[in-house]
């Protein structure tokens, strides 16, 4: 089963990674004097802090506060004063992402995050995908970033806790806010998990699991997103977070960032499988040594365009079409060797995948110009049914020919271990041209149509020339 590495890496999720960068809504997090004048009377003292009234300044005018009740503040403000008073920590966490349609899960993906920290402003994050493993270093000296095993980024600067909660200079996962807010030393959660609230109740007192004491909260923010917190409630024992569900449903649909067919859920739950905020943390896991041979990028910029655009090393470049069988999504077969002497535009795609979206009306329009010159698109669903894939196209404005790759035995033929990924192939049968990412509308067009001008005359392109053996180049041109 192919997987989505570059999807994952260039943060082209439709879920983004922080309240303060969503397109469309409203800043959902206030300072925290501002929550602390309306919900917390009895720490209102650190009002006094030169820190806290700077901070105030660049508060929201038109948020709208609340008055939380005594039980909701019993519940939450002990464990916020003890990880706002901390001076290290340490945690691991296991994140699971959870699409449904109709109550069924139909695509489940899960992480783990480690993250220590220590004051003032030492911490590191560890997120560990299944294909992927980014790792933040801050210390009092400066930010690196490890993008992958070979490739990292410094920046000019540190960065303090407050602005790792935030937001963080690369994405570490969909939507990491409440888990750096609980788990960074020195960091008040009331600022992200308070501020920018509709309301927080108390859902009740009941065992966790069935055997950990616990008190179960349930929060709804001011754009829409909802939380579930379980917290231990054992007493003589200090609080911690046992587990948080976050609902990011409605708003994404609100902001109509993509139409969703009815039943659509979209959930993060974190699993709090270790958390302390006591102790010793070594301060060695706040700074990066680089291993032999990993390059160091100007940019994040510049490590994430290394890896969009046009592909020259790719595998199958200058090579036949892999050969495969598949249907189109209304039942049509498709062979590999029916689409010879035709050129073919195969893109790769998910209905989860944004930029995989943003770009069909494009790939649609194109493609439909170069009709009457045997040219033929086919957008590549991988990994997921056909009543899906169905289902979800029925909610999209555009509508384009989709043939289906529920166990991704085509991607894998095709390499296509990234998506957006466009393959083209031309009327020998040889793969001419490979692009990854979305770059925007223009940008794709602007390409597609030159390849297409050249690949539907016979012609050949010169990144595929390039990985064709020379003793063949002469025969295989044009």
């Amino acid at each position: 089963m192919a997987n989505f590495s570059f999807y994952q890496r260039a943060r082209s999720v439709a879920v983004p990674s922080h309240r303060t960068r969503r397109v469309g809504c409203r800043l959902g997090m206030v300072p925290i004097v501002a929550v602390l004048l309306a919900v917390l009377p009895h720490m209102i003292a650190i009002a006094d802090d030169p820190k806290t009234q700077t901070s105030s300044e660049t508060a929201e005018s038109d948020v709208d506060l609340f008055e939380l009740d005594q039980e909701v503040q019993s519940a939450l403000f002990p464990l916020f004063e003890a990880i706002s008073q901390s001076r290290v920590s340490r945690s691991t966490i296991q994140l699971t992402t959870e699409t449904t349609v109709g109550g069924r899960v139909v695509d489940a993906q899960v992480s783990t995050y480690q993250i220590a920290s220590k004051t003032p402003d030492q911490f590191t994050i560890y997120l560990k995908e299944t294909d992927q493993r980014t790792r933040i270093f801050n210390n009092a000296k400066k930010l690196t970033v490890a993008l992958s095993s070979d490739a990292y980024v410094e920046l000019d600067e540190p960065i303090s806790i407050r602005q790792a909660v935030d937001g963080l200079p690369i994405p570490m996962g969909p939507y990491p806010e409440p888990v750096l807010a609980m788990t960074l030393a020195g960091y008040d959660p009331a600022i992200a998990l308070v501020g920018g609230m509709k309301s927080i109740q108390l859902v009740d007192r009941a065992p966790f699991r069935g055997e950990t004491p616990a008190v179960h909260l349930k929060g709804v923010q001011d754009d829409l997103v909802q939380w579930d917190l379980w917290l231990l409630d054992r007493d003589n024992e200090l609080q911690r977070p046992l587990r948080m569900i976050v609902d990011l449903t409605d708003m994404l649909r609100s902001n109509q960032q993509m139409k969703m067919p009815a039943g659509y859920r979209y959930q993060l739950r974190f699993d709090f499988l270790s958390w302390r905020i006591s102790g010793d943390v070594d301060e060695k896991l706040f700074t990066y040594q680089p291993p032999t041979g990993a390059k160091k990028y100007p940019s994040v910029d510049t490590y994430y365009q290394s890896l969009a655009g046009v592909s020259k090393d790719h595998p199958l470049l200058g090579k036949d079409m892999p050969e495969f069988a598949s249907v189109t999504l209304d039942g049509k077969g498709v062979r590999s060797q029916d689409l010879m002497n035709k050129v073919v535009v195969l893109s790769f795609w998910a209905t989860w995948c944004t930029p995989c979206l943003e770009s069909m009306p494009t790939l649609q329009s194109v493609t439909e110009r170069y009709q009457d010159k045997d040219v033929v698109f086919y957008a590549v669903n991988v990994g997921e049914s056909a009543d899906k894939v169905a289902g979800f196209l029925s909610e999209q404005p555009w509508q384009v020919p989709v043939m289906l790759d529920s166990e991704g035995e085509i991607a894998d033929a095709f390499k296509a271990d990234a998506i957006p990924q466009r393959i083209l192939i031309g009327k020998s049968g040889k793969v001419e041209s490979v692009q990854l990412g979305y770059q925007g509308a223009e940008a794709l067009e602007h390409q597609l149509t030159d390849e297409l001008d050249v690949l539907h005359i016979g012609g050949r392109i010169a990144t595929s020339k390039t990985n064709t053996p020379k003793d063949k180049a002469k025969s295989d041109s044009p």
